[in-house]
């Protein structure tokens, strides 16, 4: 700054008196206006506070979610908790590496950062030890969710592995961790993660227009990395006051089919690595992240819920009621595909010989899969194809079931006569089972006429995807790069990573 002028603590520049008042005189009038300015709007913000349907949340919630987030460091994990959390590190890491030689998304991520010059010691599944972690966070925390395969929390409507996961292998493997500290940071990522998500009413953020994912995702991905670090409360809270800075992540991408869906989810991966970064080398976090005025409750959702964070969780570790995904698309539409299905299973069904295909969903599923209904019809890419009622049930009646290599047959022409078929609405039957994300579908076809309500889609914890069927998914996804043998050692390593001394033992298996 320049001689005779300083900076005061509002960061107001002042003249220097020696230069004459009128300068500071200016200035001066400058300072109480602002200052007026700044009175009148936090007693406008103050007035419109209760009028948002934001709940309030009690004081210092943050920091507490903060203590519990890092009290997993320490906590003996019921066995069902480990083996849940070792499952979903093999499943995400099968979706990374069928993303990693398939997704166009994919490869541009790779160019981008290789022009930026990201280069590192951290693995990129599929890549190897070739990323700074931040960089791998991104990489894997966008291949993870990039084929919309990656597991699901049905009450919150988010995605927590991705991002969560993505973090946290990063910073394993930075810190040469062992697998029990993995799983712990794995667990209480998705903790965060969920909480957030319920708080901030996952209808009411969707309206909004934000994804869950990426802007709850980037605080329990923050968490876990931080655990790792052993960091301490305090810290953890202040880089959740950076997140406030960071969380992001709009639904426009399904207006176009645009490619950002996955790579928001990376970014968030990617924040948590560097606002966990900044708050440990010093850098101070606003206070009160979560529940403050211009917080995350108040700022990004118009009815949240703070007793969802902390007061109305009974304790169980939501990882446990975390869903695998049996199919790549919209997991409200799940429900529908699972009830088709059996349908042409269990009736031989000749896919010529449909008439009519009705599907009911949950509103917020048909806001996602059903409208606009003539773009849903005539999906334009595999995004499009992923959240369109229409084109997944024409699928699951064309070839029994919708797999991810069902989205580059979208133009066989038997799709778009059962697409004319298909009719998506709303039925009450459906919408008294929200939040569960259920399905009706009738099907005429010939002599065959069915009407099926499915109340929760394969895959939940009441209904589980078990080991074989997930080793079945990794070995599909993952063949595309890996042989046999490596796929078993992979499965191995996964299996038994709570006794891993070192992450870097299964990380060497995941390079190209």
């Amino acid at each position: 700054m320049g001689r005779g002028s300083h900076e005061d603590a509002q960061g107001v520049r002042s003249g220097d008196p020696r230069r004459g008042g009128g300068a500071d005189r200016r200035l001066s009038h400058r300072v109480v206006r602002a200052l007026a300015l700044t009175r009148r709007d936090r007693e406008i913000e103050r007035r419109m506070m209760p009028q948002t349907g934001a709940v309030a949340a009690p004081p210092g919630v943050t920091a507490a979610l903060a203590v519990r987030a890092l009290a997993c460091r320490d906590e003996p994990f019921d066995a069902a908790i480990v083996e849940h959390a070792k499952q979903a590190l093999l499943d995400l890491i099968g979706c990374a590496v069928r993303a990693r030689f398939e997704s166009a998304t994919s490869a541009a991520v790779e160019r981008a950062l290789g022009a930026l010059g990201a280069g590192g010691i951290c693995t990129g599944i599929g890549y190897g030890p070739m990323f700074a972690p931040q960089y791998a966070a991104l990489v894997n925390g966008c291949n993870f969710h990039v084929l919309d395969f990656d597991d699901t929390h049905e009450r919150a409507s988010l995605h927590p592995g991705a991002p969560v996961a993505a973090a946290a292998l990063a910073e394993a493997e930075r810190l040469h961790s062992g697998g029990m500290p993995l799983i712990a940071a794995i667990v209480a990522g998705y903790d965060v993660a969920v909480r957030i998500g319920l708080a901030l009413n996952p209808m009411a953020h969707y309206a909004r227009g934000f994804h869950p994912t990426a802007t709850a995702g980037v605080f329990g991905a923050t968490a876990a990395a931080a655990l790792l670090h052993g960091d301490d409360a305090e810290t953890l809270a202040s880089a959740f006051g950076i997140n406030l800075s960071q969380a992001a992540g709009s639904l426009q991408f399904a207006v176009d089919g645009a490619a950002t869906k996955p790579v928001q989810v990376g970014f968030a991966a990617h924040d948590a690595v560097l606002a966990r970064e900044f708050a440990a080398s010093g850098i101070r976090g606003p206070a009160a992240a979560l529940e403050g005025r211009s917080g995350l409750l108040h700022a990004y959702t118009d009815d949240a819920d703070a007793a969802e964070l902390l007061d109305r969780w009974d304790g169980v570790h939501e990882i446990g009621r975390t869903a695998f995904k049996p199919y790549p698309c919209c997991r409200y539409m799940h429900a529908a595909i699972d009830a088709l299905a059996a349908i042409v299973r269990e009736h031989r069904l000749d896919p010529a010989r449909v008439e009519r295909i009705r599907v009911a969903l949950p509103a917020a599923g048909l806001r996602l899969c059903a409208y606009p209904e003539e773009q849903k019809r005539a999906p334009r890419s595999i995004v499009d194809a992923q959240f369109s009622m229409y084109y997944t049930a024409a699928a699951a009646l064309a070839w029994g079931s919708v797999r991810w290599d069902d989205f580059a047959r979208r133009a066989d022409p038997r799709l778009a006569v059962l697409i004319e078929r298909v009719t998506v609405e709303e039925d009450p039957a459906v919408e008294a089972l929200v939040p569960a994300m259920a399905a009706l579908v009738e099907v005429d076809a010939g002599g065959v006429h069915e009407r099926r309500l499915a109340r929760a889609p394969r895959g939940e914890p009441d209904t589980p995807l078990e080991w074989p069927e997930l080793i079945e998914k990794f070995d599909a996804l993952s063949a595309i790069a890996y042989e046999p043998s490596r796929r078993r050692r992979i499965v191995e390593f996964v299996r038994r990573l709570d006794a891993l001394d070192d992450i870097r033992i299964l990380t060497a298996e995941l390079g190209p």
